[in-house]
């Protein structure tokens, strides 16, 4: 009778173990959010491939502004959850590991005004926003300020202002915090290249990911989150090996129109010595490129030399302007709505220049007026 009750208790502690494993541990989310004139509160889980969210739960606001969520959470390597709200306001993200006890509260605008206890790493994701998103906020007032055409330079030149500031902010806290998923957060952020694509990658590398793949992969070596770095860096190697064997082979042609939309092909210069030279018009080192080039096209030009120039710039009237104002005797062609081009031959920032010799061959162009005009004459 005894070995019975003996083994009785211990399938019950079995079966009571195997409930607790099942069920996790325990872990909560709460705060207070006062003045942001929401009702409610959304608890969303983001999947391990870091593409899609779950809506884990919601929650009410109190009178004065608190909420909770307590959840089952496996003891494996931290998560992304975020709190999301109402009416398409930024949600907050946070990093949560099993038995966290996270707090949160806000005065005013979430996003911008909240603090985070309980966990290291969704603080540190408060501080990156902090230095992000004011560069961010501004650069999205700039788009939807209306100034008139007389002030376009100035939009346009305090646009990319801030876009640089934001990435800048973006790149150094990467480099910072190489062992944290704080960075990997930061990483994946693309605001400033939402409003000039032409940035997109002027930031942000390769090696990047890598450092911080090598990083976390000391600190969280069994995060789904490597898998996924580990997919974008081979996607980067492998758009890399194929811009460069496409670059060997021959140039990818590019078909833009010039301010009086006549349209140009690259192909149409084949057999000629061509320089095809990314720009922008809001970029000073752009604009005194383009003067010293200017005495280069005029030596070289009547001998087979020719300037394909593409603009980066989002706004065609300033373009345009640059381009009557500095009177540029070569094809001059606007970029901006063909996102694609810039893809293409991998234009990681402004200037980028490649020199395509008579035969097709194509080389990355070091922009040194000495070097270039010694390149150009070996290839005439």
């Amino acid at each position: 009778m005894k070995k019975l009750i003996i083994a009785a208790l211990c399938v019950a502690t079995i079966f009571a173990s195997c409930s607790t494993e099942n069920r996790g541990v325990t872990t909560t989310i709460s705060g207070r959010f006062v003045g942001s004139n929401i009702d409610s509160v959304f608890l969303e889980r983001v999947s391990d491939s870091y593409t899609t969210v779950e809506r884990v739960a919601a929650a009410s606001l109190a009178d004065n502004g608190a909420f909770s969520f307590e959840f089952e959470m496996d003891e494996s390597s931290p998560r992304f959850y975020r709190l999301s709200f109402p009416e398409n306001r930024r949600p907050v993200m946070l990093v949560v590991a099993a038995g966290d006890n996270i707090e949160l509260e806000s005065v005013g605008d979430i996003f911008l005004n909240y603090e985070v206890e309980g966990s290291e790493e969704s603080a540190l994701i408060r501080e990156f926003n902090r230095s992000y998103f004011v560069a961010g906020d501004r650069l999205a007032g700039i788009a939807e300020n209306t100034l008139n055409s007389s002030r376009l330079m100035d939009r346009e030149l305090s646009a990319y202002t801030a876009a640089r500031e934001a990435i800048t902010a973006q790149v150094s806290f990467v480099g910072a915090h190489q062992d944290r998923l704080a960075a990997f957060y930061a990483l994946h952020q693309n605001v400033a290249e939402s409003y000039i694509p032409q940035l997109m990658g002027y930031g942000i590398t390769t090696a990047h990911r890598q450092s911080l793949l090598a990083g976390l992969s000391k600190s969280y070596p069994d995060s789904p989150y490597l898998a996924v770095l580990q997919k974008e860096i081979d996607e980067d190697i492998a758009y890399a090996e194929l811009a460069s064997n496409v670059s060997l082979a021959s140039f990818p042609d590019i078909e833009l129109q010039d301010m009086f939309k006549q349209t140009h092909r690259l192909s149409d210069y084949e057999g000629k010595v061509v320089l095809l030279y990314f720009w922008s018009a809001t970029d000073a080192m752009c604009n005194n490129l383009n003067a010293e080039l200017k005495s280069v096209y005029d030596k070289y030009h009547d001998r087979g030399f020719e300037i394909f120039q593409v603009s980066a710039d989002s706004d065609m009237s300033l373009w345009i302007s640059a381009v009557r104002q500095q009177k540029l005797p070569w094809v001059s062609l606007f970029g901006g709505n063909e996102h694609s081009v810039f893809s293409l031959y991998n234009v990681r920032q402004l200037p980028t220049a490649f020199l395509i010799d008579r035969e097709g061959n194509m080389n990355v162009c070091p922009l040194n007026i000495g070097t270039l005009a010694t390149d150009i004459e070996k290839m005439l």
